[in-house]
C-alpha cells in the first residue's frame, strides 16, 4: 500500500478508505469527502504513473468529455514481466462494453459531477462493480473519452479480488450486470 500511497502526487488530496465492507462501500464513503474537481480510485497494489493526473486532466479538459481511460502497465509479481494494456477501442459504446470491457480499472478518472448525479459504486457488487458504474455513467448520457498515455501501474498477483474470486461468481455477476443494460 505504501507504494501506491507514494505514487499520489502531494499537491493532489488523498483519501485512504479501510474498513469491513467490500470494496464499494470502502470507496463511497469517503466520497463526500472529495474536494476537487476529479475523481480517480487507487487500489492499494496499484500505482500512478508520474504523468497520470496530469495527463488524464488535460485529455478530458480538450476531449471535453466526463470521463476518461488510457493505458495501463501490467506488471507480474511473480516474474516481473511488464506488458503495456493498450484497449482495442478508444471510445467503445455500452453495446461493445457489453461484449467486452475494454476499459483497465486502474486508468480510470472522472468529474466529480459524474458522482453527484448518479450516485457511487453499487455496493451489491462484489466483483462488477467498476464494470457497472461506467455502463451507468454511459446509459445516463456521460460521454467516455480515451487518454493515450500510460496512466497506471497495475501490479498483478495471486492474492488479487479477481484472481481469488471463482469464475463462476464473476461470470454471474457479469450477467446480471448485463441484463440491467441490454
Amino acid at each position: 500500500m505504501k507504494e501506491a500511497i507514494n505514487s499520489v502526487p502531494k499537491e493532489v488530496q488523498l483519501l485512504i478508505s479501510k474498513g469491513d465492507g467490500n470494496w464499494p462501500e470502502n470507496f463511497n464513503k469517503v466520497l463526500s469527502l472529495a474536494e476537487g474537481d476529479y475523481i480517480r480510485y487507487l487500489h492499494e497494489d496499484d500505482m500512478l504513473t508520474p504523468n497520470c493526473i496530469e495527463d488524464s486532466v488535460r485529455a478530458m479538459e480538450e476531449q471535453g468529455v466526463d470521463f476518461i481511460h488510457g493505458n495501463a502497465l501490467q506488471l507480474s509479481m511473480r516474474t516481473n514481466q511488464q506488458i503495456l494494456y493498450r484497449p482495442t477501442q478508444a471510445v467503445p459504446t455500452i453495446d461493445a462494453l457489453l461484449k467486452k470491457n475494454t476499459l483497465h480499472s486502474a486508468t480510470l478518472m472522472y468529474r466529480r459531477q459524474v458522482f453527484e448525479q448518479i450516485g457511487g459504486f453499487d455496493e451489491t457488487l462484489n466483483v462488477m462493480e467498476e464494470y457497472e458504474f461506467n455502463l451507468r455513467c454511459l446509459k445516463a448520457g456521460f460521454k467516455l473519452g480515451y487518454c493515450n498515455s500510460t496512466l497506471a501501474v497495475y501490479r498483478r498477483h495471486s492474492k488479487q479480488k479477481v484472481r481469488t474470486v471463482p469464475k463462476e461468481e464473476k461470470m454471474k455477476e457479469k450477467q446480471l450486470v448485463n441484463e440491467k443494460y441490454i
